[in-house]
């Protein structure tokens, strides 16, 4: 399956096209014998780098190619500082609002806990909130319903999306890079709560040196570009 990277990594693809292939190569995985399981735990080099880099790449490109705005991708499987070089071409760049090449660098936001998710679920254990889910030395992980009262959860989910942000801004990139935040939230979200979110994240990170910051929720896929300030 390794060679599955290969019709991506240094090649420079229409970003509708890589959309296209990046789902097929998701449903090929998905439809082998165990790949389910091996989603959710992300153990193989093809499922972690579909699932944390391919996958937000996808949902980039989705909210950003548009007429006058056309997008093709290069991922690059290395050890550089971005996952992918942008190439832009139409109005939007010839009037110079967005450069004709840029960067991208794929993240996700997650509580601790979240990795033990796919673990119980492949155990054929129930999985709740992370923050329900308790290790004890000797024991069996368990997870078990959490409560939350208000905002509360949207309280505990932001501060782990604020301070990522915080980190990746303290990293040279390349200039104009994008970062596509993929959240894994911890518990099920209104819109009203993923707007909120949203929000809060706003008003906590100052100012970042990307030129667009995409906040995405990985499950219903609803996406975001954050108005913050460049540094």
């Amino acid at each position: 399956m390794g060679d599955a990277l290969s019709e991506f990594d240094g090649q420079l693809l229409d970003g509708l096209d890589f959309c296209a292939r990046t789902y097929a190569l998701f449903e090929s995985v998905r439809a082998q014998e165990g790949g389910v399981e091996r989603l959710r735990v992300r153990t193989g080099i093809v499922e972690k780098r579909l699932l944390e880099e391919l996958l937000p790449i996808c949902r980039y490109v989705q909210t950003y190619y548009r007429l006058g705005r056309y997008i093709s991708v290069k991922w690059v499987n290395g050890s550089q500082s971005y996952d992918a070089e942008l190439h832009q071409s139409g109005e939007y760049v010839s009037q110079g609002f967005t450069p004709p090449v840029a960067y991208l660098e794929a993240t996700c936001a997650m509580h601790p806990n979240e990795h033990w998710i796919g673990k119980l679920l492949n155990a054929g254990k129930p999985a709740f909130a992370p923050e329900g889910i308790s290790k004890e030395k000797g024991r069996d992980v368990e997870s078990e319903p959490i409560a939350f009262s208000g905002n509360e959860h949207l309280l505990r989910f932001a501060p782990i999306v604020q301070s990522l942000i915080e980190k990746k801004s303290g990293i040279a990139y390349p200039e104009h890079t994008s970062l596509v935040v993929q959240c894994h939230l911890n518990t099920l979200y209104t819109l009203e709560d993923w707007r909120e979110l949203t929000f809060i994240v706003e008003r906590a990170v100052r100012s970042t040196p990307f030129q667009e910051v995409l906040l995405f929720d990985g499950v219903t896929e609803r996406a975001v570009p954050l108005a913050l300030q460049r540094s």
